[in-house]
C-alpha cells in the first residue's frame, strides 16, 4: 500500500524515497532513526517509515502552518478529520484561513485550528505554496477552481494512515540548524541518517515563507561538512552550491516537479557518502518518472 500524502509541496520529494532507501540499505543502516530538518511535507519520512526502511523518525518544521498540520494529524487526528468534513471551500473560507499566514494573527488560535488552516491553503493555493493566492484566482474564472485539489476523501484517508506512525515520529518546530546542533550532538554514524532538503537557493523566496538568504546557506554547509554521521542533501543545481560543496560526494537527479513547468526538474544530492548514480540502483531511475 503506497500512502497519499495529504500536502502539495514544491520541490516534495517523495519520488526520490527509493533512492535514498537504497542507500539506507547500502549503508547497513536499515532501522535507523531518520532526521529530516527542513520536512514541509515530510515525504522523505514518511515513505522510508511505511516501506519499514527506518524506525523512527525526527521531523522538524519551521514553518508553525505546517508543523501544527503534522501535530494535528499525529495528535488530534478525528478533530482535524472533522474540520475537513465541515468545511466549504469557497473564496470566502479562503479569506478567512488566509488570515492565518500573519503569525499575529495565531495568537489564542488552537493548534488543530492553525494545522487546518495550514492545509487549507496548501490543498487551494497555486501549487501549494502557502503565499500564494487561490486556484481559479480571486474571482474564479480560471478552468481550475479553488477546490480543485480538495478531496475531501483522498484527504482523510491520507490522514487516517498516516496517523498510524505516530508513535514512531517525534515533531518540533525549531530553526533547522539549531535543530540539528541540539537533536544530533551526541549522535555517530550507527543508527542515524540525516536527511536536508533546504529552502532552493535561487527560488526560495517565491516558494517558501522561511528561505534563507545566501549566508545561511553557508552556515549549513559549514555545520554539516564537520559532521560524520551519514547525511545527505538535495539542493537546486546552481554553480553557487557547488562551490560550497565542492569537496562533497555529487550526483545529479531529474524529479517529476515544478511549481511552474511539467518539464523534469534538476536535482544536486551531496553527501558525505559515496552515493551512486540511479543507473546502480537498477528501476529506481524508473520510480523517479513514474
Amino acid at each position: 500500500m503506497t500512502i497519499n500524502n495529504p500536502l502539495r509541496y514544491p520541490g516534495a520529494k517523495s519520488k526520490l524515497a527509493p533512492y535514498i532507501q537504497k542507500l539506507i540499505e547500502t549503508e547497513k543502516l536499515t532501522g535507523c532513526t531518520f532526521y529530516e530538518p527542513y520536512a514541509g511535507s515530510a515525504a522523505a519520512s514518511l515513505a522510508l517509515l511505511e516501506s519499514g526502511t527506518i524506525s523512527k523518525a525526527m521531523i522538524n518544521e519551521l514553518d508553525p502552518l505546517i508543523y501544527c498540520f503534522w501535530v494535528s494529524v499525529m495528535e488530534h487526528t478525528h478533530e482535524l478529520i472533522e474540520m475537513i468534513h465541515e468545511v466549504n471551500i469557497t473564496v470566502d473560507a479562503w479569506n478567512a484561513y488566509a488570515l492565518y499566514r500573519n503569525s499575529d494573527y495565531l495568537k489564542g488560535k488552537s493548534i488543530v485550528e492553525i494545522g487546518f488552516a495550514g492545509l487549507f491553503l496548501n490543498r487551494t493555493n497555486f501549487s501549494g505554496i502557502l503565499n500564494a493566492n487561490p486556484l481559479g484566482g480571486m474571482k474564479q474564472e480560471s478552468r481550475y477552481k479553488i477546490d480543485c485539489r480538495f478531496n475531501k476523501t483522498r484527504i482523510i484517508k491520507s490522514i487516517e494512515d498516516l496517523s498510524q506512525f505516530s508513535n514512531q515520529i517525534e515533531l518540533y518546530n525549531m530553526d533547522a540548524l539549531d535543530f540539528l546542533k541540539e537533536k544530533t550532538k551526541y549522535k555517530r554514524n550507527k543508527n542515524t541518517f540525516v536527511y536536508i532538503d533546504p529552502p532552493y537557493y535561487n527560488k526560495g523566496p517565491s516558494l517558501y515563507r522561511y528561505y534563507y538568504e545566501k549566508d545561511l546557506h553557508r552556515e549549513l554547509a559549514k555545520f554539516i561538512k564537520t559532521k560524520s554521521y551519514p547525511w545527505l542533501i538535495s539542493y537546486d543545481d546552481v554553480p553557487e552550491i557547488k562551490r560550497i560543496y565542492r569537496h562533497s560526494q555529487r550526483q545529479h537527479i531529474y524529479l517529476d516537479y515544478s511549481a511552474n513547468t511539467h518539464a523534469p526538474g534538476k536535482e544536486l544530492l551531496l553527501s558525505n557518502l559515496e552515493i551512486p548514480p540511479m543507473e546502480q540502483y537498477g528501476d529506481i531511475e524508473n520510480k523517479l518518472f513514474g
